[in-house]
C-alpha cells in the first residue's frame, strides 16, 4: 500500500510539474513585440544612414552661354536705298555690347545726303543721326555651340541737318508764276523705334543680321518756309509713322569666351 501511495503521489507531482511547465511555455511563447520593434528601428536607422552616406547622382544640365562682347560693323541698307532712289546717299555704322546674358546695348550712327533737281524745284539736305537703345535676345537653344540671336528692342533716335531749296516755282493761272528760294536752315528731329531682328554667326565672330523697325516721329523743329524731304536715320517726313529696315555685317570681339569654356 505504501508503494501504491508513493506511486500515486509521484504521478501527481509529475502532473503538477508538467502543468507548470506548460504554463511557463505559453507565457514565454508570446511574440516579444518590444524586442522586435527595437530591432526594426535599428534596421531603419541603419538603412537611413546608408541612404545618407550614399552619393546622390544628378543628371547634368546643359546651360548654353552665348558669346558676348563688343561688336561693330556697317549697315548695308543705305546702299540698297541708293540703288532704288539715286537722290539719297547714306552710310551707317552699327555697334552693340553684351551687357549680360541675353541683354545687349545698341548704338548706330551715320549720315544721309539728299540732292535732286527738278524743272520747278530743287532741294539739298545734309543730315547726321544717332540711335541708342537696348536689345533682348528671345532665342534660347540647348544646342552647343550657338551664337545666333533673335532680338526685340527699342531705340531713341536724334538727327540734325541743314536743308535748302535753291529754286522753286509756283505756277498760278491768275497771278502768274512766282519763283523763289529758301536758304540753308537747320532741322532737329526726335523719334522712337521698336525693332525685331535676326542675327546669325556666318563665320567665327562674323555676323550678319537684319531688322524690321517701326518708327514714330516725336518732334521736329524747322523753318515753316520749308519742310524736310527726308530725315537722316528716320526716313520720309510726310508721314509720322515710318517703317524701315537694316541689314548689317558685324565683327564681334567676344569677352566672355574664357569664362564660358
Amino acid at each position: 500500500m505504501r508503494i501504491i501511495r508513493g506511486i500515486i503521489v509521484a504521478v501527481l507531482i509529475c502532473l503538477a510539474a508538467v502543468d507548470a511547465i506548460s504554463q511557463n511555455q505559453l507565457g514565454g511563447g508570446r511574440i516579444p513585440t518590444g524586442g522586435m520593434g527595437n530591432g526594426m528601428g535599428s534596421n531603419n536607422k541603419q538603412n537611413n544612414t546608408q541612404d545618407e552616406d550614399r552619393e546622390v547622382v544628378k543628371e547634368p544640365v546643359l546651360i548654353v552661354v552665348k558669346d558676348q562682347g563688343i561688336a561693330f560693323g556697317i549697315d548695308i541698307a543705305p546702299f540698297i536705298i541708293r540703288i532704288i532712289n539715286e537722290e539719297r546717299t547714306g552710310f551707317a555704322f552699327v555697334g552693340r555690347y553684351g551687357i549680360k546674358n541675353r541683354l545687349w546695348a545698341g548704338a548706330e550712327a551715320g549720315f544721309e545726303n539728299v540732292k535732286y533737281d527738278k524743272e520747278d524745284y530743287s532741294y539739298k539736305s545734309n543730315g547726321t543721326f544717332v540711335r541708342l537703345g537696348i536689345d533682348y535676345d528671345i532665342y534660347v537653344s540647348d544646342e552647343y555651340p550657338t551664337n545666333n540671336n533673335i532680338f526685340v528692342g527699342a531705340r531713341y533716335g536724334y538727327a540734325w541737318q541743314n536743308h535748302q531749296s535753291d529754286k522753286f516755282v509756283i505756277v498760278d493761272d491768275y497771278w502768274g508764276a512766282f519763283e523763289g528760294s529758301v536758304g540753308k536752315t537747320p532741322v532737329n528731329t526726335h523719334w522712337l523705334e521698336g525693332l525685331f531682328g535676326l542675327r546669325c554667326e556666318m563665320l567665327p565672330n562674323v555676323y550678319m543680321s537684319w531688322s524690321f523697325r517701326g518708327k514714330v516721329r516725336l518732334a521736329s523743329t524747322h523753318s515753316a518756309d520749308l519742310n524736310p524731304y527726308t530725315i537722316a536715320g528716320l526716313g520720309k517726313y510726310d508721314t509720322r509713322v515710318v517703317m524701315g529696315f537694316t541689314y548689317t555685317v558685324e565683327y564681334q570681339i567676344p569677352t566672355n569666351r574664357r569664362k564660358k569654356r
